[in-house]
Parts: C-alpha cells; sequence; structure tokens
C-alpha cells in the first residue's frame, strides 16, 4: 500500500492522514452501523462490508489525487466498522448453536492464526503479481477477486447465525460518553487500558512504513539481478517478506495459548511485552539509520510477534484486572482509546518520516512512548504512596 501511494506522488504525511481517517471513520460510524446490523442482521453486515472493500479497492486503484483517496479510506474504514464485531458475533453464535462456548479462548486464538495464515498466502500472491504484471496498482484490482467470493459465501450462512443467545441493550452515543467517564475515573482501569494499548497502537501506526525498507532492501539483492525491473524486484521482495513475517505472527498466536498457561503474573507480561516491544522499534530503527536494512526488518518483525504472542492473553488479562460489571465497559473504552491514539500515531509518525526519515521516526515515536508510559507508571505509584 505504502509504496504504491509513495510511487504516485503522496508524501508520508498524507499517507499517515489516510490512515487515521480510516481509522476515525470506523471509529465515528461504529454506533450508526451497529444499529443498521441490528436491522440487516449480522450476516448482511458482513457481506455489505466486503462490498465496501470492494469499492474502496476499486477508488484506490483508480484514483488520480488525494481527495479521491481520502474518499477510498474513508469507504475502507466504513468497511472496517461494519465488519468489527459482526464476524466475532457470528462465531459465538455458532459455538453456542454447537455447545461449545467453553472453547471460546482457543477457537479465537486459532481464527487468528488462521487470519494471519492467510495474509501470509495473499502477501505471497500480491508479490507474484506485482512480478508477472510489473505494477503495485493491480493489486488492489485483483484484490477485488475474493472479497467478491466471500461475499457470496456469507449469503449461503444459516440464518440462525444471524442472532445471539442472548439480546444485547443497544448502545447510543451518550451511554458511551458514560461508560467513558466512569473509567476515567478509576486509575486501575487506566493502568489495564494503558498496558493494553500502547504497543499495539506503536505498530498499527507504524507497521506499514516498513514497506519502503523492505523496497531498499531488494534493491541491494544480487541474485536478483536476473529482474530488470525494480518494481518487480520489489513486489516479489516484499510479498516473500510479509508471508515471512505473517507466518511467524500466526504460529505465535498459536503459541499464546500455552504461553498464558505458563506465566505465573499476567500484569507482569503484558508490562515487560510492551517496553521490549518498544524497545525492538527503536532498535529497528537505529539498525535502519546504520543502513542495516534487513537486520532492521527482522528486528522489527519481532515487534510483530510480540504483538501477536500478547493479542490473546490481553483480553484474560482485562477481564481478571477490572470488575465483573464492567468488563464491557472496559472493552469498549480500550477499542475506544486503541483507534484514537492509532489514528494520533499514524498521522505523527508519518509527519516524521517525511521531515526526518523512517528510521529516525521509529526511534523518536519508540522513545517517546516509553517515556510517556513510564510517567504513567508513576502516576500509578504516587497513587498507591498516597
Amino acid at each position: 500500500m505504502i509504496i504504491y501511494l509513495s510511487e504516485v506522488g503522496v508524501s508520508y504525511t498524507q499517507i499517515g492522514t489516510l490512515y487515521a481517517i480510516r481509522k476515525l471513520v470506523a471509529f465515528f460510524l461504529e454506533i450508526p452501523t451497529g444499529i443498521l446490523a441490528d436491522s440487516l442482521g449480522r450476516k448482511l453486515s458482513l457481506a455489505t462490508s466486503f462490498f465496501a472493500y470492494i469499492i474502496a479497492f476499486i477508488g484506490i486503484y483508480y484514483s488520480t489525487n488525494f481527495f479521491l483517496l481520502v474518499a477510498a479510506f474513508s469507504i475502507f474504514g466504513l468497511g472496517e466498522t461494519l465488519r468489527s464485531g459482526s464476524h466475532k458475533a457470528i462465531i459465538v453464535s455458532y459455538l453456542e448453536e454447537k455447545g461449545w462456548m467453553h472453547l471460546k479462548t482457543d477457537y479465537f486464538a486459532n481464527t487468528r492464526a488462521w487470519a494471519q495464515f492467510g495474509s501470509g498466502i495473499s502477501s505471497l500472491v500480491a508479490g507474484f503479481l506485482v512480478l508477472y504484471s510489473g505494477e503495485f496498482k493491480s493489486i488492489f484490482l485483483y484484490s477485488v477477486i475474493p472479497y467478491i467470493i466471500n461475499f457470496f459465501n456469507l449469503l449461503t450462512y444459516p440464518k440462525s447465525l444471524d442472532e445471539g443467545g442472548k439480546k444485547k441493550k443497544k448502545k447510543t452515543q451518550s451511554n458511551f460518553i458514560k461508560e467513558l467517564w466512569v473509567v476515567l475515573k478509576q486509575r486501575q482501569l487506566i493502568k489495564v487500558i494503558t498496558n493494553a494499548t500502547v504497543l499495539s497502537s506503536f505498530l498499527g501506526a507504524s507497521k506499514d512504513f516498513i514497506q519502503p525498507m523492505m523496497a531498499a532492501f531488494a534493491l541491494t539483492l544480487p541474485f536478483l539481478g536476473f529482474i530488470d525491473d525494480d518494481k518487480q524486484k520489489v513486489g516479489l521482495v516484499v510479498g516473500v517478506l510479509y508471508f515471512g513475517i505473517y507466518m511467524m505472527t500466526s504460529r505465535a498466536a498459536v503459541i499464546s495459548k500455552s504461553v498464558k498457561k505458563k506465566i505465573p503474573n499476567q500484569e507482569r507480561f503484558i508490562i515487560n511485552t510492551l517496553i521490549i516491544g518498544l524497545l525492538l522499534g527503536i532498535t529497528a530503527g537505529l539498525m535502519y539509520e546504520i543502513n542495516l536494512i534487513f537486520l532492521a526488518i527482522v528486528v522489527f518483525t519481532l515487534v510483530y510477534i510480540t504483538d501477536s504472542l500478547r493479542k490473546p492473553i490481553l483480553t484474560s488479562y482485562m477481564a481478571d484486572d477490572s470488575p465483573t460489571e464492567m468488563l464491557t465497559t472496559v472493552l469498549s473504552v480500550d477499542s475506544f482509546v486503541l483507534t484514537v491514539f492509532t489514528a494520533l500515531l499514524s498521522f505523527i509518525f508519518g509527519f516524521l518520516c517525511d521531515y526526518l526519515s523512517i528510521g529516525n521516526a521509529l526511534i523518536l515515536l519508540g522513545a517517546s512512548l516509553l517515556v510517556f508510559y513510564g510517567m504513567t507508571k508513576l502516576f500509578f505509584k504516587e497513587k498507591i504512596i498516597q
């Protein structure tokens, strides 16, 4: 995505803005689309999200200026908010029907693992498509095909999956503001959400910006000399590298189930992996700045793996450290904080890449988040002393 956008003259600041818009559209439309999902049903809501993705990809393919890209990314954000919750709700309904709710944690871990595996395969296919076509733009058009297939596949799901086992109270904007205020009044809950969102927002804001690193690495490989076109070299190498990354994160999601059973203290694990993840991001930036590009990619891949190990454990951590009656509220506020924080960091990261470099942007953003996290730790300690 970023390699193509850079190729057509979109600056890193504009790219960060597009990513921020996509995230913010997804958040602000969450409640209206939730009401729409209640009316359409989960199946049709999810199918509509795929239709939105199709329109977004076609829009990116045919976009000739920044404002058309804004429209395409906004539609992509609409697709994300229509999809969010619906696919998980369908899975939960299926587990309820089968009497497998006790397997929910393992089921979601395996679902994430297969999703990562699928991303790896699609990255590899995309790499070979660029090698074949000689252009990055074609990927967006080819991406429409699996979404069309899945659109019709969803329509075949049984009608029973459209309804949950229990009726849930509809959320309104005023209800969410009340929930947010309740959480903000409790330092323990702020700590839980901070621990859960800092690393994920850092990765969410910076992960696609390693594509130019991969492109630079591709052009240094002497054994690809038989490929004359630089775009074809970059496309192939980026596809293979992403395939490797997603295979490792897929494995990490599976391993996280056994890791959860072995760690004596969930909070300590979450804190340690947060700090390690940020330090790895800073190290990747340093490696890139001293021209150790492949090492920079390897180290940043470890940030991906660290985040994948944390993800399945985070839900359990938030459940254990939040009052039972407030868990839904905490998860809702956590989603809000992650979305807004990632959107903000995406814009900042893009700006830093333009005016410094990708490596220095990783160093500065990672170090800033470490300082921010250290300040929140002092804030919580002060409260305990008082």
